[in-house]
C-alpha cells in the first residue's frame, strides 16, 4: 500500500487547474512519487502547482527531491520545473500546516484539509445509496435514502493520518477520555492522539458509546471537563444535541468528523455534503415516503452500522438512452469507414477509440467542412502566421485544410512534435490544430511552449473530435487553454471511458487465453496436448495484428462474420447505410450508449453501493449476434457478474443455454463470443448453471464449439 495521498483541489476564486496535493507520512520515495504523479496526469490534466505535505517535511527532504537529476527530468516531462511549481508544507503536531520557505501558515489549510477529506469518503464510499426498490432505516429509527458509515474510511494508513490533522487542533494536554459513538473510528483517535505528541507515558482512555443504543440502556459518561466525545458522521447534529440534552455533555467537547448538516453550537471537522451526490432525505417512518412508493426497509444495525444486504438491480437498455446528440454523432459518421477500435492494448501505443481523419477529409464531409469554415471566419485573427499541429497524420492533413481556406501561401505549417525553442520566437499569433483528442495532455503542452508568445498575441485551439470522458473534463481543459483571453474550438463532442494502459482489453485477454495452444513450451503438458481448432488458429493470427474494423468479433459457427442487421434499433431513422456498416461501427454505438449510462450518477450504472447488472433481457432483446458480442466486450466484468443473485445468474443461463442450442443459425450465431466470455471470467454466473451449460456438448457441434467448452471446464473445474 502506498505512503501517498494524492488528489487535487482549487484555491477559492481562481482559474487556474487544480492543484495537485501530495501528503506523506514517511521519507519520500521518489521513484514511487514521480509513478503517482504520472498515474495521476494520465487521468487528469496537468496542475498549475503542486503541493508536497505531511509531518516532518523539512529543508533536508526538499533539497534531496530537487536535487535529484532523475526525478527532476521526469517531473519537468510532465509539469514543468520542479523548484517552481512545487510548494513544501509541513503538518505541525497541532495540526497547522506551514510553508517551510516561508515559515507562514498556508493560507488555504481549510480548502486542502476539506478536499483530501471529502476524495477520501468519495473513493473508500463513505456513502451507502439506496435505490427505488430499497431505502434504509437509521439507528435512530428515522428512515434515509442515504446513510454514510464512516468505517469504510479507515484501511489506509496515510488516509487515516491525513483524517486525523483535522483533530489535532481539538487534542490538549489535560485530555483523559475520550468517547466515541463506534469503535470503528477508535484508530483515527488513536493515530491522532499519537500525531499530537502530547502524552508520552499513557495515552487518553478511548471507550465506545454505540451510537443511539445509549437511548435504550444505560451508559455511564464520567463528568469531566477534560473529556472529548467524537461521532463518526451526521446529516442533521441529532446524536450530539442528544448528548447535550439527557447526558449534559457541554458542545464544545462534542466533535463530529463528517457532516453534511449540524445544529447550533455545534463542531465538525469535515463537510462531505458535496461527495454525498446531494442532500439525504430523512424522515421519521411513519411520514416516510420512501415506504409510502413501495420501497423495502433495510436496517442498519449493530455498533458499527452494518446494513442488511440489499438485492442488486438489473439495467434493461432502451432506445431512450441514446441521446440526440449520440444519434447525431452516428448519423453523421457512421458507415463511413472512419470509426475503428486498436482492440489490443498491451505493448500497443495506439489510441484505442480511433478516428480515422484521413480517411473522413479524403471525403470532403460537406457539413463538418462548412462547420469548419465557419470556426475559421470567426477565430483565425489577420496576424496569424503560422499553423501549429499535433504530431500525427490526421492533424497534419486537417493544417493543410485550414490552410487550403485560408489561401494564404505565406502561411507556415509547424509540426509542434519536430519543433525546435528557435521555432517560437518567430510566432505571432498563432492557430493550433488538432483532428482528435482523448486527454488534452498534447494541447496543453503545446500551451506551456507558447508561453513566450507576446501577450497580445491570440491562440485558437481547433480539435475536429473531442474523445475526453466527459463534459467536466472538457471544461476544465478548456478553461486551461483559454488563460489570458485564447479560445478552445472543439466541432464534435463524442464522451467515451479511459482506456488505462494497465488494463486489458477482452481481446488481450482472448489473446493470452487462445496463444497458450501455440507455443513450444515442452513443459506446457496440457496445452502441448490439446489441437486448437483450424478457426480459433485463424483467429490467433488475427489478434496478433491490427484488426480490421469487421473483424474485432469471433464468427459464428459456420465461419460467417457478425453482421448487424437492418432492424438495429439505435440507428433507426438515422439513414445509416446499414450494408456500409463495420463490427468498429456497432461497437462505438453500444460503447457510447454504457458510457452514458455510467456517467449518470445516480441512476444507469452509475452507483456506489450495489452492483448494478446488464440485465439479461438485454442479450435476449438485441439478439443480433454482433449487438451481443458489443455487449459483452464493452461491458464491465462487475456488470456481467451474475453470480452474485441465483435468479439472475438462471436468467443468463437459461439464455446462454438457447444460444448454445441454436449454434447452427441465426438465434446462435453468438455462441462462440458468449462461450469466450466465460472462458476469460469476463461473464460469471454460479457454478451449476455453468455445469448445464457444459451439459450441453455434443459430437455434432463444430470443433470450436466443443472446444471452448472443453476448457471452460478444464479451467473454471477440473484445475482447481
Amino acid at each position: 500500500m502506498s505512503d501517498i495521498l494524492l488528489f487535487r483541489f482549487n484555491k477559492i476564486s481562481t482559474k487556474l487547474s487544480p492543484i495537485m496535493a501530495i501528503f506523506c507520512i514517511s521519507s519520500l520515495d521518489l521513484h514511487q512519487l514521480i509513478k503517482e504523479i504520472k498515474e495521476d496526469i494520465s487521468k487528469n490534466l496537468v496542475p498549475n502547482e503542486v503541493l508536497i505535505f505531511g509531518f516532518g517535511v523539512d529543508e533536508t527532504q526538499k533539497s534531496r527531491l530537487l536535487n535529484d537529476q532523475l526525478f527532476n527530468q521526469e517531473f519537468e516531462s510532465y509539469i514543468g520545473t520542479a523548484s517552481s511549481k512545487i510548494k513544501f508544507l509541513n503538518v505541525s503536531n497541532d495540526g497547522n500546516i506551514t510553508d517551510i520557505t516561508t515559515k507562514e501558515k498556508y493560507s488555504y489549510q481549510h480548502e486542502l484539509l476539506q478536499t483530501g477529506a471529502n476524495e477520501i469518503f468519495k473513493k473508500r464510499k463513505g456513502v451507502i445509496t439506496s435505490t427505488s426498490t430499497y431505502h434504509f432505516s437509521k439507528p435512530s429509527g428515522d428512515h434515509c435514502d442515504k446513510f454514510i458509515r464512516a468505517s469504510n474510511l479507515f484501511t489506509s494508513s496515510v488516509e487515516v493520518t491525513f483524517l486525523a490533522i483535522g483533530l489535532l487542533s481539538s487534542i490538549s494536554s489535560a485530555l483523559k477520555r475520550v468517547y466515541v459513538d463506534t469503535s470503528s473510528i477508535s484508530f483515527l483517535v488513536s493515530t491522532a492522539l499519537h500525531l499530537s505528541k502530547k502524552f508520552p507515558s499513557s495515552i487518553p482512555v478511548i471507550e465506545s458509546f454505540e451510537s443511539y443504543s445509549l437511548l435504550s440502556q444505560q451508559f455511564n459518561f464520567i463528568r469531566d471537563e477534560n473529556q472529548l466525545v467524537i461521532i463518526s458522521a451526521t446529516t442533521s447534529g441529532g446524536l450530539a444535541r442528544t448528548l447535550e440534552i439527557k447526558k449534559k455533555i457541554p458542545q464544545k467537547n462534542i466533535k463530529t468528523l463528517f457532516y453534511s448538516s449540524l445544529g447550533e453550537n455545534q463542531t465538525g471537522l469535515y463537510n462531505i455534503l458535496d461527495a454525498l451526490g446531494g442532500e439525504i432525505y430523512s424522515e421519521s417512518h411513519d411520514k416516510c415516503n420512501l415506504c409510502a412508493n413501495g420501497s423495502k426497509v433495510i436496517r442498519l444495525e449493530g455498533e458499527q452500522f452494518l446494513p442488511e444486504t440489499p438485492k442488486h438491480d438489473l439495467l434493461m437498455i432502451k432506445k431512450i438512452d441514446f441521446k440526440a446528440e449520440r444519434q447525431n454523432f452516428f448519423r453523421e459518421f457512421a458507415a463511413k469507414k472512419i470509426l475503428n477500435i486498436n482492440a489490443i492494448t498491451q505493448e500497443s501505443n495506439d489510441e484505442f477509440y480511433d478516428i480515422d481523419i484521413p480517411t473522413l477529409l479524403k471525403d470532403k464531409p460537406d457539413l463538418l467542412i462548412s462547420d469548419i469554415r465557419k470556426k475559421i471566419n470567426k477565430f483565425f485573427s489577420r496576424d496569424i502566421n503560422t499553423i501549429i499541429h499535433l504530431d500525427d497524420e490526421g492533424s497534419e492533413l486537417l493544417a493543410l485544410k485550414v490552410k487550403d481556406i485560408i489561401n494564404d501561401d505565406e502561411l507556415k505549417i509547424l509540426n509542434f512534435g519536430k519543433m525546435k525553442e528557435s521555432d517560437y520566437s518567430s510566432l505571432s499569433s498563432v492557430f493550433v490544430v488538432a483532428g482528435a483528442i482523448t486527454t488534452g495532455r498534447k494541447l496543453l503542452s503545446v500551451s506551456r511552449k507558447l508561453r513566450c508568445l507576446d501577450k497580445s498575441s491570440s491562440i485558437s485551439y481547433l480539435v475536429v473530435f473531442s474523445k475526453l470522458q466527459n463534459s467536466a473534463s472538457l471544461e476544465q481543459l478548456r478553461k486551461d487553454l483559454s488563460m489570458g483571453g485564447h479560445e478552445l474550438i472543439v466541432l464534435r463532442n463524442c464522451f467515451l471511458p479511459r482506456i488505462s494502459d494497465k488494463s486489458k482489453s477482452h481481446w488481450d485477454l482472448e489473446h493470452e487465453k487462445l496463444s497458450q495452444f501455440n507455443n513450444d513450451n515442452p513443459f506446457d503438458d496440457y496445452y502441448n496436448q490439446q489441437e486448437i481448432p483450424d478457426d480459433l488458429l485463424s483467429r490467433l493470427a488475427l489478434l496478433e495484428s491490427p484488426i480490421s474494423p469487421n473483424e474485432l468479433f469471433l464468427k459464428d459457427s459456420k465461419g460467417n462474420s457478425l453482421k448487424i442487421r437492418e432492424t438495429f434499433v439505435f440507428w433507426d431513422k438515422l439513414a445509416i447505410a446499414i450494408e456500409d456498416s463495420s463490427q468498429a461501427d456497432v461497437f462505438w454505438t453500444i460503447q457510447t450508449l454504457l458510457h452514458d449510462l455510467r456517467m449518470n450518477d445516480g441512476k444507469g450504472l452509475s452507483t456506489i453501493y450495489h452492483y448494478t447488472l446488464l440485465s439479461p433481457i438485454c442479450f435476449d432483446r438485441y439478439n443480433d449476434g454482433v449487438i451481443q458480442a458489443c455487449l459483452l466486450r464493452s461491458a464491465y466484468s462487475s456488470e456481467l457478474n451474475y453470480a452474485i443473485d441465483e435468479n439472475y445468474s438462471q436468467q443468463m443461463c437459461d439464455i446462454i443455454c438457447s444460444v448454445v442450442r441454436n449454434y447452427d443459425n441465426e438465434q446462435g450465431e453468438g455462441c462462440l463470443e458468449f462461450l469466450m466470455s466465460i472462458w476469460i471470467k469476463h461473464l460469471r454466473i454460479i457454478d451449476r448453471h455453468l455445469q448445464e451449460i457444459l451439459s450441453l456438448e455434443n459430437p455434432s457441434m463444430p470443433d470450436s464449439v466443443k472446444f471452448l467448452l472443453h476448457q471452460i471446464k478444464h479451467d473454471l473445474f477440473l484445475s482447481e
